[in-house]
C-alpha cells in the first residue's frame, strides 16, 4: 500500500563539515608527524655533529699550513651550518607539539620589544643601524615570553642579513590600529623579493640563499598560528628609502595580568 511504501524509504544523514577545517586538521597532523621525525632525526645528527667539531678543532690546533688551516676552516664553517639547521628543526618540534601545561602570558608589547631589541642589538653589534618606534604602550597581548623572542630574534636576524650598512637600516614599529590588534615590524632597507620568492616566503626549508636553513620565517608562523596572531609581508617605504617590512598582528588580552601568570615585563623590573 502506499503507507507501507512511505513507511520502507530509506533516510539519509547529511552531515555538513567546511571542507577548509578538515584540511587544516590534516595539515597540523601531517606537520606534527614530520615535526616528530624531523627531531629524531635531528637528535641523531646531534651527536656525531658534535664529534666531527671537536676532532676538527683539535686538528686545527696542531696546523700551522695555511691550506690545512683553509681546509679545517670550512670544516668548521659547514659543522657550524649544520648544527644550525638541526636547532632549527627541534625548534619546528618543539613550536608543533606543545606541552599540555603551555600557556600564554599577558605580555606588554612595548616594554617586551624594547627589552628583546636591546638585548638584539647589543649581541649583532648593531645598535648603529637599528631604530626603534615603539607607539603601542597600552598594548597587551598573550603570547609565551621565549617564543615572542624568538619570533623577534628570527625577524630582526633576517632584517640583518639583507640590510646596507647605513643608519637606521633597521626599524622595528609597534602601533594600535582602530581594528583592536596590535602591530610589531620589522623593516630594513634590503633589496625587493621576487614575486616568487614572496609566495613562499614561510613554507619550511624554502630559502634564497645557499646558507640559509629556510626554517627561520616558518618558525615564525607557526608561532604566530599557536597564539592567533597573522604574520605577513609587503614592500614599503621609511621617508624616501624602499624596503621589506614583516608585520605581526597580535590579538589583544581581554584581561589584565593576573598575580599567578605576571606581565614579563614585571619579571624583569
Amino acid at each position: 500500500t502506499a503507507a507501507q511504501g512511505h513507511a520502507e524509504e530509506a533516510l539519509c544523514v547529511v552531515f555538513l563539515e567546511d571542507l577548509r577545517e578538515m584540511e587544516a586538521r590534516v595539515r597540523v597532523e601531517k606537520m606534527a608527524a614530520m615535526g616528530r621525525m624531523s627531531a629524531a632525526v635531528a637528535h641523531e645528527i646531534r651527536n656525531p655533529l658534535a664529534a666531527i667539531s671537536q676532532a676538527n678543532a683539535l686538528l686545527e690546533e696542531d696546523l700551522h699550513d695555511p691550506a690545512h688551516k683553509q681546509l679545517t676552516a670550512m670544516v668548521r664553517q659547514n659543522a657550524q651550518r649544520l648544527a644550525k639547521i638541526v636547532d632549527d628543526v627541534l625548534n619546528i618540534s618543539r613550536v608543533q607539539v606543545p606541552s599540555p601545561e603551555e600557556h600564554g602570558t599577558v605580555l606588554k608589547l612595548d616594554k617586551v620589544a624594547a627589552r628583546i631589541a636591546d638585548d638584539w642589538t647589543q649581541q649583532t653589534a648593531s645598535r648603529g643601524r637599528t631604530h626603534a618606534t615603539l607607539a603601542a604602550s597600552a598594548a597587551c597581548i598573550v603570547f609565551d615570553p621565549e617564543h615572542l623572542r624568538r619570533l623577534m630574534i628570527n625577524l630582526l636576524d633576517n632584517a640583518l642579513r639583507y640590510a646596507s650598512q647605513s643608519s637606521h637600516a633597521i626599524e622595528i614599529a609597534t602601533l594600535m590600529p582602530t581594528d583592536g590588534q596590535a602591530r610589531l615590524s620589522v623593516w630594513s632597507d634590503g633589496a625587493p623579493l621576487e614575486k616568487t620568492v614572496q609566495a613562499h616566503l614561510f613554507e619550511p626549508f624554502f630559502t634564497s640563499e645557499s646558507r640559509s636553513s629556510g626554517l627561520g620565517l616558518y618558525i615564525c608562523r607557526e608561532l604566530c598560528e599557536r597564539y592567533g596572531a597573522l604574520i605577513g609581508y609587503q614592500r614599503t617605504s621609511r621617508g624616501m628609502v624602499q624596503g621589506n617590512e614583516f608585520f605581526v598582528l597580535f590579538k589583544l588580552a581581554n584581561t589584565a595580568p593576573s598575580s599567578s601568570r605576571p606581565a614579563l615585563d614585571d619579571l624583569f623590573d
